[in-house]
């Protein structure tokens, strides 16, 4: 079979988890047999400190041909590979989704028909909300083309967006039954894929407790109060905060909490693998107050063996399997109802009094520790292995055939 994959964020971009499952997914169907192509832009999802040219340099295009190929009336196109998988870039200069860039949106929908003629796939895959997205699935649908459309977050709540979708696949039971609930869309649930080879860490050096991305919507106050608590009441605890191209400094923005009175709290800048800092990771703290679609880096703890303590919001409890009292793999713990990604106030010291009996019973008990570690391996064996998730997607975008299911 022929699959294009259609994607308005840079198919290479190693900040996007999102990219990254669906180059994964490009990627195993072409180590199945199938012929695979991808078209894209020059989008990142965060802030980056390397230019689009250093970053093709990397995968092998010249800078020079990057150069020459730029023009005042068109913007270049750029081919290279990602995983073996050939890829067309846009290389694209206004990237304001809500209000797109007519003429690049026109030069993108032009590869798409050349693409659709040319090359003839079988089946298109499609991710994100860019008009010209769904431009290209209404194309592909006139053709006779099967249609798929990722839905990995929220807000895709009218039935126009799936007019010209056939399937849709999202990354969680949870967020499956959230859009049943809301427009009555039928979906499939289909964990993304993990790429191990960026996840899999050394254990020499594990001895901090972490929290990744401190933003507010995944638990900012909570762990605030929490690392306080910490730094007063447990200074022999060290704690490593992993900050994101969009979340450096957010911790200096919290009044009340002055975090520079304890050495033992670190910050560390975003790092190119998760594997960069589970290899300093004893215990994950995941305190989400939104509602995960998924929850990835709890999947990537377990996967190390590294127990995660999660919020009970969206899908966190689904992914590590429940709490450990009842068979999971990790723990899952209540947060205040009015803790919300909106909310700019910290919780009590009360208000927090599991989550930090949660952390210091595991620091302190090893036999604890060493059988919700050996727990959460297993569950992430038997959910999150390359070979599971691998079968399961291969053998759903195989199955699809034209016609809506949605």
């Amino acid at each position: 079979m022929r699959f294009l994959l259609v994607n308005n964020h840079c198919i290479s971009d190693p900040t996007a988890g999102v990219t990254q499952s669906l180059r994964t997914i490009m990627e195993w169907l072409r180590d199945a047999g199938h012929e695979c192509r991808i078209l894209t832009t020059a989008r990142f999802e965060a802030r980056v400190t390397f230019t689009i040219d250093e970053h093709l340099s990397q995968h092998g295009v010249d800078r020079t041909l990057v150069a020459s190929a730029r023009s005042k009336t068109k913007r270049p196109v750029i081919h290279y590979q990602v995983g073996g998988v050939p890829v067309t870039l846009l290389l694209t200069r206004h990237h304001d989704e809500a209000r797109p860039d007519r003429r690049e949106a026109s030069q993108y929908s032009a590869l798409v028909d050349e693409l659709l003629d040319q090359w003839v796939p079988d089946q298109v895959i499609a991710c994100n909300g860019h008009p010209m997205i769904f431009a290209a699935l209404a194309e592909a649908r006139k053709r006779g083309i099967t249609t798929a459309f990722a839905v990995r977050g929220f807000g895709y709540y009218e039935r126009r967006y799936f007019a010209d979708v056939d399937h849709v696949f999202t990354c969680s039971q949870f967020l499956t039954d959230v859009y049943a609930d809301k427009i009555g869309l039928r979906s499939t649930p289909l964990e993304p894929p993990i790429d191990w080879s960026t996840v899999v860490a050394p254990v020499e050096s594990r001895a901090f407790v972490t929290f990744v991305h401190p933003a507010p919507h995944k638990g900012l106050y909570l762990f605030a109060r929490l690392a306080d608590m910490l730094g007063r009441r447990r200074a022999d605890i060290p704690v490593l905060v992993v900050q994101s191209g969009h979340s450096g400094g957010a911790l200096n923005t919290i009044p009340g909490v002055d975090f520079s009175r304890y050495p033992q709290i670190m910050a560390a800048p975003a790092v190119p693998t998760p594997a960069d800092y589970f290899s300093l990771t004893r215990i994950l703290l995941v305190p989400s107050v939104w509602e995960e679609p998924f929850g990835r880096v709890a999947a990537e703890a377990m996967i190390n063996a590294i127990p995660p303590i999660v919020s009970n919001r969206g899908s966190l409890p689904h992914v590590v399997g429940g709490d450990v009292s009842d068979g999971g793999g990790g723990r899952v713990l209540p947060i205040p109802h009015w803790l919300t990604a909106d909310t700019r106030r910290l919780p009590t010291e009360e208000d927090i009094e599991p989550w930090f009996r949660a952390v210091c019973d595991l620091w302190d008990d090893e036999t604890l520790y060493q059988s919700i570690a050996a727990r959460a391996r297993a569950i992430a064996g038997e959910r999150y292995s390359e070979t599971v998730s691998r079968q399961k997607h291969l053998e759903y975008f195989t199955s699809l055939t034209p016609g809506s299911t949605v």
